[in-house]
């Protein structure tokens, strides 16, 4: 799926860049607080996630059951059972990693999206690009990540303000 750019809001776009902007320049001042802050994320998504599976494991194991398919519960108890304990056998380094495929995926999505846009076509591609570097270089190093996160979340505030800009001169004329 391309995103189209024509028809987001400027405004939109200028107000999520704003906040981006913010909370990039907090990051960077506060880096021990970006990494606090990204172990305590990674330990809520561990949570949930097991609350979900295990929530939905226990629904199907029921219905299962209840339907006289005694050994379709049990699979069903067993896999939910081995996908909550992966979950907190995940590092925050595989999480990264995931991170840093998700950037290179968005990124070339970006570039693709760049060659089929009229309006801020080779700013799309430059933004693309970014995503892609920055996804290779926490696949290297991925130490570097809470940094870059940081500087990333500036970058992307000031360059989706300045294509918000573009945009709205672009809609007037």
């Amino acid at each position: 799926m391309i995103v189209r750019f024509e028809r987001t809001s400027p405004g939109y776009m200028m107000f999520a860049a704003a906040i981006a902007i913010v909370l990039g320049l907090i990051m960077l001042w506060y880096p021990g607080g970006t990494m606090e802050l990204m172990s305590a994320a990674f330990w809520v998504v561990q949570v949930i996630l097991s609350i979900f599976v295990l929530t939905y494991t226990i629904s199907e194991c029921i219905y299962q059951y209840r339907a006289g398919h005694k050994g379709g519960g049990l699979l069903y108890l067993a896999i939910g059972l081995l996908v909550t304990v992966l979950i907190w056998l995940f590092s925050v380094g595989f999480v990264y990693m995931l991170i840093a495929i998700f950037l290179i995926i968005i990124g070339l999505a970006e570039i693709i999206g760049g060659f089929q846009m009229n309006v801020g076509k080779y700013f799309l591609i430059f933004l693309g690009l970014v995503n892609v570097m920055i996804g290779a270089i926490i696949l290297r190093y991925p130490v570097a990540l809470p940094l870059l996160i940081a500087w990333y979340v500036l970058f992307w505030g000031v360059s989706r303000l300045f294509f918000a800009f573009e945009l709205k001169r672009m809609m007037k004329g």
